[in-house]
């Protein structure tokens, strides 16, 4: 008897199209998720910039190619909003081969630096430690 009632429960249920409450996710995708990243590296919040990262299953290598905020790369933009916690993060976790990549402009993030006058940001002195051959 039991287990007639549960069948016949579910069963009124799913042809009710009645469902549990179940815990709205939002997932953040294309220029929405671009718009945060930017926002957050203005806010230096490497906390929630690393959680979002996370929660969107994205890697920093692919967002450090594809995400431009304000026509600036991240590392530039974390540099020009003076965002040294995110900033630090991206000198820490970028290859030196990206972070020596030229820009849109074929300059690469030191010589960036040297024109508009950021060489004397603390995130620009972390990359020359990091790397010293430069």
């Amino acid at each position: 008897m039991n287990r007639w009632l549960v069948l016949a429960s579910a069963g009124w249920f799913a042809v009710n199209g009645v469902t549990a409450p179940v815990a709205k996710q939002t997932t953040l995708q294309g220029e929405e998720l671009a718009r945060q990243i930017c926002f957050l590296i203005s806010a230096d919040d490497r906390r929630e910039f690393q959680a979002l990262i996370n929660r969107s299953n994205l890697r920093l290598n692919n967002l450090f190619n594809s995400v431009r905020c304000n026509g600036y790369t991240l590392l530039q933009f974390a540099v020009t909003a003076e965002a040294l916690e995110v900033g630090s993060l991206l000198a820490r976790s970028l290859p030196s081969r990206m972070i020596m990549e030229p820009d849109h402009n074929g300059r690469t993030i030191f010589q960036w630096a040297e024109t508009t006058g950021y060489d004397s940001s603390q995130i620009i002195q972390a990359l020359r430690q990091r790397l010293p051959s430069i």
